[in-house]
């Protein structure tokens, strides 16, 4: 079992009152709900340009978390700062221009196009009923463009798979010009070639990156660092290879498993024998 206290590149817990002053912090943060603790005392200071896979079964606290770090929700106790200031004290404008959030589903009863969604970005950096400016569609157009979108800035949301739909929406992240960017499960119910190719693109973009993440595998080949929590709590954090152990399986998940290693420089591949009531 990787403990609380190990940290690694990508993946520090903060120290002080504040945690470091840049970027997007947690400190001990906890909340409950229905009376249930569901987070207690988590902490999190993801280094510049990492990737962060945040790990654990339904209930465990992933949602929650990923919105406090939005500021969607305060907690409890503990803080969230941005660039060293208390989240609770930003505006949601403020909040929105560093950092975007792309949640599981989004759906609309308006009829937009592409370019419709990906614009809504832009909405953190415009002053009320003014027009687009010009540096509003080069946000827009570089955001098409990264994401391979540009051939189908015309085309109905409607009619978009559940694929093109999550690669929309991390357009429209990007347009709005974050510095970290915030996912939740975001390659559910995903083919595994729009799961490769969404992470492939996540993960190769100049933000800090926050994913909340069931397949262990993913997080192995796309994350540089892992926080697995379990009821509320962290029980283990640190680069894939340390984090994800047959022992970790089994006290988190309930399931038997062998993890292979293949080389020193190698992720770790994990293949599941059954939970742990079934016979060996």
């Amino acid at each position: 079992m990787t403990s609380d206290a190990r940290t690694a590149p990508g993946v520090a817990a903060p120290t002080g009152a504040g945690g470091p002053a840049g970027g997007l912090h947690a400190e001990r943060v906890s909340r409950s709900a229905d009376g249930r603790l569901v987070l207690d005392g988590v902490s999190l200071a993801p280094a510049p340009g990492s990737t962060v896979g945040l790990l654990g079964p339904n209930g465990s606290g992933k949602s929650t978390f990923l919105r406090i770090l939005a500021g969607v929700l305060a907690p409890a106790s503990g803080v969230v700062t941005l660039d060293g200031d208390p989240i609770t004290g930003l505006s949601r404008r403020d909040i929105a221009r560093r950092v975007a959030v792309v949640e599981q589903q989004s759906d609309t009863q308006v009829e937009l196009t592409v370019r419709d969604v990906v614009r809504l970005g832009r909405i953190p950096h415009r002053r009320a009923w003014t027009p687009a400016s010009a540096r509003d569609e080069e946000a827009v157009r570089e955001a098409l463009e990264r994401t391979g979108l540009t051939g189908r800035a015309g085309q109905s949301w409607h009619t978009l798979s559940g694929g093109e739909r999550q690669r929309v929406q991390i357009a429209r992240a990007l347009a709005q010009e974050p510095r970290e960017l915030l996912l939740d499960e975001p390659t559910n119910h995903l083919d595994i070639q729009h799961q490769l190719d969404l992470l492939h693109l996540v993960t190769g973009l100049p933000v800090t990156t926050v994913i909340a993440l069931h397949d262990l595998n993913l997080a192995a080949s796309y994350c540089d660092a892992l926080v697995v929590l379990r009821e509320g709590r962290v029980v283990a954090r640190g680069g894939p290879r340390e984090v994800l152990t047959e022992e970790l399986i089994a006290e988190v998940y309930g399931v038997r498993a062998t993890v292979t290693r293949p080389g020193p420089d190698e992720r770790p591949h994990v293949r599941f024998l059954g939970t742990l009531g079934t016979p060996g």
